[in-house]
């Protein structure tokens, strides 16, 4: 049975600390968090979107070079992407993090949030994969796999590693946080996440792509901020 987006089973939720612990080792997950964070330096302070150096991506010919929405040709393209504006050291005690820029069918829930193509199918839209809101881990997307916690077949979402919590980038939901704040956010179908994955808002600037710092409370958690 496949997933449906809004049909998720959300009973799924209280399988999801059943049998996770030991699905990866400790030094694979250490492998999975963010580095420590260094003093910043602020002449290496960029609002600007720029590609990471990765191997055997489409991107990896234009690592550290600032990423454009023409270069999102396709739905469902997918770049992670550096992104470290001068705001980021005082608000969330880190110099630079990772988004995951995506390109996705576009939502109302969306406006203000990405950058809409001309013909307005499509929008490219900014994930907060630098942290899962549940321990920390790295979200990756994952154009389809199977759930091991429903055992359902899903397509184009974000799967945290560690404890396998899901994400519906399509979906943009108004999340409480733990703080209590509303956030937006890529909306959680199953696993022990509290809440969805944040998302950076995004636009142009002269023929590039920027990240907003108008909402860093959204990516105060697992020690930012």
């Amino acid at each position: 049975m496949d997933i449906t987006r809004r049909g998720f089973l959300k009973g799924a939720l209280g399988l999801a600390g059943a049998g996770m612990t030991g699905a990866l080792t400790v030094p694979a997950l250490k492998s999975l968090l963010p580095p420590p964070v260094t003093r910043c330096n602020e002449d290496d302070a960029h609002a600007t979107l720029t590609y990471k150096s990765e191997s055997g991506k489409w991107y990896e010919s234009k690592g550290g070079e600032t990423a454009k929405a023409s270069d999102f040709k396709n739905v469902w393209d997918v770049a992670i992407v550096d992104w470290g504006p001068k705001e980021l050291e005082a608000e969330l005690g880190t110099c630079e993090i990772q988004l995951a820029l995506t390109r996705v069918p576009t939502e109302d829930s969306m406006i203000n949030l990405g950058v809409p193509h001309p013909d307005g199918s499509t929008t490219l839209m900014a994930y907060h994969t630098y942290k899962c809101p549940h321990l920390c881990c790295k979200p990756v997307f994952t154009a389809e796999g199977t759930s091991t916690i429903s055992g359902n077949d899903y397509e184009n979402m974000f799967l945290c590693p560690c404890h396998l919590s899901l994400f519906d980038p399509v979906s943009i939901i108004p999340n409480i946080d733990e703080m209590g704040r509303e956030v937006m956010a890529a909306e959680l179908l199953e696993g022990p996440a509290p809440y969805g994955l944040p998302v950076v808002p995004v636009a142009e600037e002269d023929g590039g792509l920027i990240g907003l710092t108008t909402n860093l409370d959204w990516l105060k958690y697992c020690g930012q901020g």
